[in-house]
């Protein structure tokens, strides 16, 4: 009787051993695989794994909310990123303009030390017998005659205490390549003499083909119906006239077909108020790098710069030297 109650109960012994080790080995397998017997911190396995949560990727049509914030993050910093380099290049846009309209690196304001006259210009007006009182004006353009018909042209402006600077720099030309009239220079000028007028003269106003320059000094257009007069037998003689309705001319500058010549320019006013038959016409100041019949011409870039230096209060004059 013995030997069976201590095989049942040896029997009966293993059997609740082998069940015991299963379910050992069901929970250790439950705590490596997360299963959700134990607390996930248990021994600190849980906690080791929330250090190093498993990544999942979004779905196509889904972002997750991490993923979005640093979208959205990166979205506004390209956003910030564009303003800025649009704030740039509006910045540089406008640097561009600037030096534009004074790509001369002309002094276009007053100089804060300024205590004599510009040596130069006391000599150019002395020649003249003239001295300071007798400049009545603020803005003044000197036109040094050479040899061959060329010119230095020097541009001035009148400061707050009546003492005068050089736009370009002390003693400088705003150009050394101007010109005049290919037969010089000389006073009351014939028409067709080929000769620049000397002495001082009020500049009217400017003109212009295609964009107008950055100034607001008065200047027209010239467009396809401007013509200036040069027929000395014509009532329109020395003006500018819009049209051929009246005309009674022979001859005349249909401006536009020089646009070169008449791209930017100034009306030097000589024998316009008022007119003599006898003396030439159709002087003026414009864009050019050879002699002329009677006009004064600077490079492109000068004529403009020159336009761009006046404004709508100056008072400006031309001084036309002898050489």
């Amino acid at each position: 009787m013995n030997k069976p109650v201590f095989v049942i109960t040896e029997t009966f012994l293993s059997l609740v051993l082998a069940a015991s080790v299963a379910a050992i080995g069901i929970l250790a397998a439950d705590i490596k695989t997360n299963g959700s017997i134990l607390p996930e911190n248990f021994l600190g396995i849980g906690t080791e794994r929330s250090a190093k949560p498993q990544e999942t990727q979004p779905s196509e049509t889904e972002e997750s909310e991490p993923n979005r914030s640093v979208s959205k993050v990166q979205n506004e910093k390209q956003e910030s990123s564009k303003k800025a380099e649009e704030s740039k290049q509006a910045s540089s846009s406008e640097t561009s303009k600037e030096e534009s309209t004074n790509e001369l690196n002309l002094l276009l304001e007053e100089p804060k030390d300024l205590t004599e006259q510009p040596k130069e210009l006391t000599e150019f007006i002395n020649s003249f017998n003239y001295d300071y009182d007798h400049l009545g004006f603020d803005h003044l353009i000197v036109v040094d005659t050479g040899d061959k018909s060329t010119a230095k042209v020097y541009c001035y402006e009148k400061g707050s205490k009546d003492i005068w600077w050089n736009i370009a720099g002390e003693g400088k030309p705003i150009t050394e390549k101007g010109f005049f009239g290919e037969n010089g220079g000389d006073y009351d000028i014939a028409p067709d003499s080929g000769k620049s007028p000397f002495g001082f003269y009020r500049l009217k106003e400017g003109f212009y083909i295609g964009e107008k320059p950055n100034t607001t000094y008065p200047l027209f257009e010239i467009t396809d119906d401007i013509y200036w007069v040069d027929d000395p037998e014509s009532e329109f003689y020395n003006q500018k006239v819009e049209g051929t309705d009246e005309k009674d001319w022979s001859s005349a500058d249909h401006m536009i077909s020089e646009e070169s010549s008449y791209k930017y320019g100034l009306v030097i006013d000589f024998n316009i108020d008022p007119v003599d038959s006898k003396l030439a016409g159709s002087i003026f100041m414009h864009c050019g790098n050879a002699p002329t019949k009677g006009s004064v011409v600077v490079p492109e870039k000068v004529m403009k710069a020159i336009l761009e230096w006046l404004d709508k209060d100056s008072d400006a004059y031309i001084f036309i030297t002898t050489p």
